[in-house]
């Protein structure tokens, strides 16, 4: 797409208007610029970094004489092109100087010609200057002697390493862009997040509307635009379509449009920023209030409506008891009473959905389970989808969280629906099973048989093959939308209990999706129990001391990380009062100990006056144990080196507390 873009002013007939030297592009290093000419000169066709040069469109430049163009650019050009032009050699080249008004600041070009029948092929670079200009100019004077060019040369290769670092661990994506939204340049990190090596974009303009997300393209494109117009950077954020797993990103994007003096667009410097998890989650949050709110007001309205069809139904109730069977209005209140009944259960299924809690286990018979939700959401989804259930003979106990598994279930029956928008059957299979299948395409751990299944299966359009691997990947999707969030849900729901969830689809046949929980042996909630008390008994107290910092919340967060409960002091002062309130029974005390730092002796004595027989460790922060006074090396009772793997770590200080 080529972004409407404010033209130079058109040249007088016959003759081409210079642009100033001092514009930007002009200065700017021209890297295989191409065009093709007819027999006199006249550009049929020119590619952009040409045109991008010349500081025109290359609506502009086609039909124009190519020569003139350069010839406006400098009057010491117009002789040599003129020989250039009456030769015949079916292969030439010039070598160009550009003249500045800096005598510091000249350039140099070469032209190649190849002649082939009426066409003529042009090809235009920026080169070094050659020696003999160097050793004119003030760079002679600056590179005279061996030691500085040798100095320079060093110097370009750190600043060419350090960019390149900087490209490769930066989180950003930074690319230089041309007006038809090729790119110039861009750094090697967009393969990750686009798919499409940081080499193919320069080769096509397309790509990047290709990417970017089909709903954002209309007001993308309207806001570079009036950036075009104004001359204004933008800073917004959109969505972006991996090319090859189809994952979409959202990115915060910087850009700044670069505008030459006669206001003609000659491209953009991007940067953009994944930001994909910060914006669902702000997302999420900003709706999460009006949803309560939504949630509250709904169930309330259902109660009154479950009211309603109780009185309807009570009422249809009394008057079936006084008429005969074979009176006209007998059949006509049967089914008053009968409808009512249904809708009165719908609404306490409804009302149930909105009064679980997650986080409870309980004892299920997969089957009841899977008829209850069956029965509520063919309530919901189109009528052109049948739901067919076949629920297996046997009984199939399963200890899980029932609100947990009903979103699943809920969640991968409406996406059935919406893969059959012309219609299709949608089935509900619970199986048991004494041995397993071999899967493909499967997240989670496989139960030990027996286990159950339950199989929800579509005759819809089915799941691209290339698609299948990351179906079950956070913010996967391939709806227009879609959050990409709900099969990643239910893929976390059945692997929390200790289950997996595998796919199977074919394009234009239909999908499946097969969970496989445990079969319940009754013997789970006595399990869960004793781990909970293990873990209750298990849970230490640590008194952590340390200056305020970011290293101080890292070792809290991973202490309590490992079933330990962390209470942290950053001031000697507040230590006593810690100590003393009784809100904690430490098991002991640990110190961070940091290079130079001034409170470590009067955290150690604080401890000290104020406990009896707390044991006090002591972990070294970018120290040795040789940096510490003898008087803090002998005050502790154990000494973890700053070096300790962390696991290691963990042993010693559980084998020390114990």
């Amino acid at each position: 797409m080529q972004t409407s873009l404010k033209p130079a002013k058109p040249a007088p007939t016959g003759k081409i208007a210079a642009t100033p030297i001092g514009s930007s592009a002009r200065h700017s290093w021209l890297e295989g610029g191409m065009a093709i000419l007819d027999s006199i000169g006249r550009v049929l066709d020119v590619n952009e970094p040409l045109s991008y040069w010349l500081e025109r469109t290359q609506k502009e430049l086609i039909g124009g004489v190519f020569w003139d163009f350069l010839g406006a650019i400098s009057a010491e050009w117009k002789k040599p092109l003129l020989q250039l032009r009456q030769n015949s050699a079916p292969f030439e080249r010039l070598n160009l100087k550009l003249a500045s008004p800096d005598s510091h600041s000249s350039q140099w070009f070469v032209i190649e010609i190849a002649r082939r029948e009426e066409n003529r092929f042009v090809r235009m670079s920026s080169i070094l200057p050659p020696l003999s200009e160097l050793e004119d100019s003030v760079w002679n004077e600056i590179l005279g002697s061996e030691s500085a060019r040798r100095e320079a040369y060093v110097r370009m290769l750190r600043a060419e390493a350090q960019l390149d670092g900087l490209m490769r661990r930066w989180p950003c994506v930074i690319f230089s862009q041309r007006p038809d939204f090729s790119m110039q340049f861009a750094s090697p990190n967009i393969e990750e997040l686009t798919g499409i090596p940081a080499a193919n974009w320069s080769r096509q303009s397309q790509q990047f509307w290709q990417v970017v997300h089909e709903l954002d393209v209309p007001e993308l494109q309207q806001q570079f635009k009036r950036a075009v117009r104004t001359g204004a950077e933008i800073t917004n954020t959109f969505r972006i379509r991996h090319a090859i797993t189809g994952l979409v990103a959202y990115v915060l994007e910087h850009r700044h449009p670069t505008i030459s003096q006669n206001g003609l667009l000659l491209g953009y410097e991007v940067v953009w920023l994944d930001v994909t998890r910060q914006t669902v989650a702000e997302k999420r949050l900003s709706t999460a209030a009006w949803k309560e709110t939504l949630a509250e007001l709904t169930l309330g309205m259902a109660h009154d409506f479950r009211n309603i069809m109780a009185g309807i139904h009570s009422l249809s109730e009394t008057y079936l008891s006084q008429v005969d069977d074979k009176h006209p209005f007998h059949e006509g209140l049967s089914l008053i009473k009968k409808n009512s009944l249904q809708a009165s259960q719908l609404v306490q299924r409804m009302i149930n959905l909105h009064l679980g809690q997650t986080g409870e286990r309980s004892y299920l018979n997969l089957n009841e389970v899977v008829t209850d939700v069956a029965e509520l959401v063919s309530k919901i989804i189109p009528r052109r989808v049948r739901v067919e259930t076949e629920l297996s003979d046997e009984t199939l106990p399963i200890y899980l969280d029932l609100v947990e598994l009903r979103q699943v279930i809920i969640n991968l029956m409406l996406n059935a629906a919406d893969a059959m928008p012309q219609g299709g059957i949608l089935t509900l299979q619970t199986s048991r099973h004494a041995t397993l299948p071999e899967l493909k395409n499967m997240k989670g751990t496989l139960p030990r048989p027996p286990c159950v299944c339950l199989t929800i299966e579509d005759t819809g359009c089915g799941i691209k093959e290339r698609h299948l691997e990351s179906i079950f990947d956070p913010f996967f999707t391939t709806k227009s939308k879609g959050s990409g969030l709900g099969l990643y849900n239910a893929r976390i729901a059945v692997e929390k209990h200790q289950g997996a969830i595998s796919v199977r689809s074919k394009e234009g046949i239909g999908t499946s999706f097969h969970i496989w929980l445990p079969q319940a042996d009754f013997s789970e909630s006595d399990h869960e129990t004793e781990a909970a008390e293990r873990k209750r008994v298990a849970r230490r107290s640590i008194l952590l001391l340390g200056n305020a910092g970011d290293m101080l919340d890292k070792t809290a967060e991973f202490l309590r990380s490992h079933n330990y409960h962390i209470a942290t002091v950053k001031t000697a002062e507040t230590l006593p009062e810690m100590l003393r309130s009784g809100d904690y029974q430490f098991s002991g005390a640990m110190l961070l100990a940091e290079p130079n730092a001034p409170s470590l002796n009067s955290f150690l004595d604080g401890v000290r006056r104020n406990t009896k027989n707390m044991k006090v460790v002591l972990r070294l922060v970018g120290c040795s144990q040789d940096n510490l006074e003898s008087q803090v090396a002998n005050g502790v009772d154990l000494v973890l080196n700053a070096d300790m793997p962390q696991s290691e770590m963990l042993a010693k200080l559980e084998s020390f507390l114990a």
